[in-house]
């Protein structure tokens, strides 16, 4: 009788042990994927950052590339004044 008892307490302990087990790792499954999540909506928010950074870099070049052609027509149209200058008598 002691001896069933026993092993019917021992069952029950497995049982727990088992259990408490299933739960630790089901907990440990659910702060992985929360974890992966975070990451992830950070590495979004950097990725719009880092599009909004090219955005406005290609914005620069495309204002520079203009500036600097206008810059060249005016010194042409310069260039054509003074080579009209020099012409005159």
């Amino acid at each position: 009788m002691i001896q069933e008892q026993n092993r019917e307490t021992l069952k029950i302990v497995v049982q727990f042990l088992q259990l408490a087990t299933l739960i630790i790792g089901v907990g440990g499954l659910f702060l992985s994927i929360g974890r992966r999540d975070a990451i992830l909506d950070q590495n979004v928010a950097e990725i719009l950052q880092l599009r909004d950074i090219a955005s406005d870099l290609v914005k620069t070049s495309i204002e520079t590339t203009t500036t600097n052609r206008e810059q060249d027509r005016r010194l042409e149209e310069l260039r054509n004044r003074l080579d009209a200058l020099e012409r005159k008598p």
